[in-house]
C-alpha cells in the first residue's frame, strides 16, 4: 500500500498536493523512511556477517536472498595473482554443508571448495528434475558472493558430492552442464537411471568421475550402470571401484583413489594448457602485456610441470625485453623531440597494456607532460611579470588547450580567470 500511495503522488500533481495537506501523506512518508532505514540496517548487518577469507581457512557464509548458509574453503596456496578452479560440494542424506571429501582429497591445495546446503527440503525425497529451480538460484547467488571474495576460474567449475550429494549432482549437474567443467559422483549412481538423458550436445565429451566402494550395495551396481550409460551418451567417464569399501568409507579409502589426479588433469592442467595457448596467441599478435599476465599466472598453477616451466621462461623473456625497451626510452627522453618520445611511449604502453609496464610508461608520460606544462607555465609567468599580459594570456591559452591532464591544470585555470579580470579592469 505504501508503494501505491507514493506512486500515485508521483503520477498526479493534484494528488501530490492533496497528499501534502493530509496527515496520511506524512504518515506514509514516515513509514517509507522507517522501512528504508531498516533495509539499510539489514544490508549493513549482512555485509558485516560475511567474514574475510584467507588462504587455508574455511568460513561459513549466509546468503542474503535465500538466507541459506554455505561453506567457503580457500586453498593454502591461494593468491590473488590468478583465478582458481572451484568445486561445489553437495552433502549426503540428513547431512549439512561440508567440504568433505574434496578439501581432503586435494590436500587443501589448488581448488576453492564450496560446501553447499540445499535451498529446499526436496532433496530428502531425492532431488527431482522438476524441483531444481531453487537450487539453481542458490547456486548462482553463491557463485556471485564468492566471486567478490576470491578470484575464480569460471571455465573450471566442478560439482560433486557423496551419496545423496552424488545423486543430486546427477540431477542438478545435468541441467547445468554448460557451466561445469566436470562432475564427481561418489557413492552414488544416477537418480533417473536410464530415463531423461541429458542433452546430447552438452553431455558429449563432458568429464564425469565415478567413485564407489566395491562392497557398497546397492550403490556400486547403480554407479556401474550409470557410468556405462554416460559412456554410451558420449561423456568422458572415469570409473573407480574402491576395493574393500562399503558405503561407510574407511580411513584408508583416500589411498585407493586417483581423484586428485583427475581434478588436476581436468582442472589445473586444462586451465594451464588453455592459458598457454591464449598467451602464445597474444604474444604472436603483439599484445605483450596480456601475454605477460597470462604467462605469469600459468607459471604458478603447476610449477613443477614442463608446461608451466615454459610459461615461466616466457615471462622472464617478455620482462627482460620490456625492461630493456623502457630503459632505452627513458634514457633518450631528453634527447629526442617531445612529440616523438610521447608517440614511442604510447606505442610501448599499448603493447604492454594491462601489465606493470603499462603503468611504468604511463608514469613517465605523466612526468614528461608535467615537465612540458611547467615549462610553458614558466614562460607565461615570466611574460606576466614583465606586464606583457597579452603574451602571458596567449601562453596560458596554449597551456589550457594542450595540457588538460597536467597536475597544475586547475590552479592555472583559476589564475588565468583572475588575470583576465585584472586586465579587463585595467
Amino acid at each position: 500500500m505504501k508503494i501505491r500511495l507514493f506512486g500515485a503522488a508521483c503520477r498526479s500533481p493534484k494528488l501530490a498536493i492533496r497528499g501534502l495537506r493530509s496527515n496520511n501523506f506524512f504518515g506514509s512518508i514516515r513509514i517509507i523512511c522507517c522501512n528504508t532505514f531498516l533495509l539499510l540496517l539489514l544490508h549493513s548487518a549482512f555485509a558485516s556477517e560475511i567474514p574475510t577469507v584467507s588462504p587455508g581457512t574455511e568460513v561459513r557464509i549466509t546468503s542474503p536472498k535465500t538466507r541459506k548458509t554455505f561453506l567457503l574453503y580457500v586453498p593454502v596456496d591461494y593468491t590473488d595473482n590468478r583465478p582458481f578452479p572451484v568445486i561445489f560440494c553437495y552433502h549426503g542424506y540428513r547431512g549439512t554443508a561440508t567440504t568433505w571429501p574434496f578439501k581432503q582429497v586435494t590436500k587443501g591445495q589448488g581448488f576453492i571448495v564450496v560446501g553447499m546446503n540445499y535451498a529446499t527440503e526436496d532433496y530428502y525425497k531425492g532431488l527431482r528434475p522438476t524441483k531444481t529451480a531453487p537450487e539453481k538460484i542458490f547456486f548462482d547467488e553463491v557463485l556471485k558472493i564468492i566471486s567478490t571474495r576470491v578470484r575464480i576460474a569460471k571455465d573450471y567449475i566442478f560439482m560433486g558430492g557423496y551419496s545423496q550429494g552424488g545423486y543430486s549432482s546427477t540431477v542438478l549437474g545435468e541441467q547445468m552442464l554448460d557451466l561445469l567443467a566436470g562432475r564427481l559422483v561418489l557413492g552414488a549412481g544416477r537418480r533417473d537411471v536410464d530415463m531423461n538423458p541429458p542433452p546430447a550436445e552438452l553431455i558429449r565429451g563432458h568429464p564425469v568421475f565415478y567413485g564407489v566402494g566395491e562392497l557398497d550395495d546397492p550403490h556400486y551396481p547403480r554407479a556401474k550402470r550409470s557410468a556405462q550409460l554416460y559412456t554410451e551418451w558420449g561423456a568422458d567417464v572415469t570409473f573407480e571401484g574402491w576395493e574393500g569399501e562399503t558405503h561407510k568409507l574407511s580411513s584408508q579409502w583416500m589411498r585407493k583413489t586417483k581423484m586428485r589426479e583427475w581434478l588436476i588433469t581436468y582442472g589445473s592442467m586444462k586451465q594451464a594448457e588453455s592459458g598457454l595457448e591464449k598467451a602464445e596467441i597474444a604474444e604472436k599478435e603483439g599484445r605483450l602485456g596480456e601475454a605477460f599476465i597470462l604467462y605469469t599466472q600459468i607459471a604458478e598453477i603447476l610449477p613443477d610441470t614442463e608446461l608451466c616451466r615454459r610459461a615461466k621462461e616466457s615471462t622472464i623473456h617478455i620482462r627482460t625485453q620490456a625492461e630493456t625497451q623502457f630503459n632505452r626510452l627513458k634514457k633518450t627522453a631528453d634527447e629526442k623531440p617531445y612529440n616523438e618520445t610521447v608517440r614511442a611511449l604510447e606505442a610501448f604502453r599499448d603493447k604492454y597494456a594491462g601489465s606493470v609496464f603499462e603503468e611504468h610508461a604511463g608514469q613517465l608520460l605523466s612526468e614528461l607532460l608535467n615537465a612540458k606544462a611547467d615549462a610553458l607555465e614558466g614562460r607565461a609567468r615570466e611574460a606576466e611579470a614583465q606586464k606583457n599580459y597579452d603574451r602571458a594570456l596567449q601562453l596560458y591559452k596554449l597551456y589550457l588547450t594542450y595540457f588538460p591532464s597536467a597536475k597544475r591544470y586547475s590552479e592555472v585555470q583559476k589564475h588565468v580567470k583572475t588575470l583576465r579580470n585584472k586586465t579587463v579592469l585595467q
